[in-house]
């Protein structure tokens, strides 16, 4: 079992690492990617989703993601990353991805430390590329098993690289964040997460995200997800709508 795990672990890793060469450009919740365990050692998931039609046009997306945990009493470090295709009638309309770094250091009950790297890359928003680089505080607003609330805020670097005319900006970002997760029965998990990210010299140049998602249990192993995404960008690059909204359902195993 020791050696199917450790196998299991690298493909993560493996997958990780490609993701960070073609990257997303998105707010991305990394809060819905935490697996919640109260045991030491190593977890993970992966998952895909596909969906295809044709009517006038032809329409294909596939996305796939790999996401591996290391948890011990006082650290927890967590890879993640996400890479997406979309096409339509035979030509690519977008390609996005993104990969992301966390540690966490538990002070104590309530409060947490945080460091994070990302990288993300979404030629539909006309981001070439968005490195992220930041440090923050996390605070567990409950003790409830069944009904979690945490907010957590930190400051980040952000380099970023527009697709219009290559131009490159580095800015810093202050980014907070409200999320809950409530677990009514074993087989079902509803979480939120709400993340504010203004700039720190100009507050009203600013993004907001908020992702909800429901999880069903079909097996032990295997989840049914369905996820609702919505994003504002105040200022977004060349004439993209201030406002963009995404739903999602795919399957996940976790081990």
């Amino acid at each position: 079992m020791s050696f199917l795990k450790n196998h299991i672990s690298i493909a993560i890793v493996v997958i990780f690492v490609v993701f960070v060469q073609k990257t997303e450009a998105q707010i991305i919740n990394i809060e819905q990617k935490r697996i919640i365990t109260d045991t030491v050692g190593f977890a993970g998931d992966f998952g895909l989703s596909l969906n295809a039609s044709k009517y006038s046009s032809s329409y294909f997306a596939f996305t796939t993601d790999g996401h591996l945990q290391y948890k011990s009493h006082k650290h927890l470090l967590l890879l993640y990353g996400n890479y997406t295709i979309i096409n339509v009638d035979g030509d690519d309309f977008n390609r996005t991805g993104f990969a992301h770094l966390r540690y966490n250091y538990e002070l104590n009950d309530l409060i947490r430390l945080e460091a994070f790297i990302q990288t993300q890359q979404n030629a539909l928003l006309l981001i070439q590329r968005r490195d992220l680089n930041g440090v923050g505080v996390r605070f567990k607003l409950s003790q409830y098993e069944n009904a979690k609330f945490y907010y957590g805020i930190t400051l980040m670097r952000e380099s970023e690289i527009l697709s219009t005319d290559g131009r490159k900006s580095l800015d810093s970002r202050a980014s907070s964040y409200f999320t809950f997760t409530l677990a009514p029965q074993e087989a079902v998990r509803l979480s939120n997460t709400s993340y504010i990210q203004p700039l720190v010299k100009e507050i009203r140049d600013f993004r907001f995200s908020n992702d909800l998602s429901l999880s069903f249990q079909i097996t032990k192993k295997l989840l049914f997800l369905t996820t609702f995404h919505y994003l504002y960008d105040s200022r977004p690059a060349g004439d993209i709508p201030l406002s963009n909204y995404e739903v999602t359902n795919g399957i996940s195993y976790r081990f």
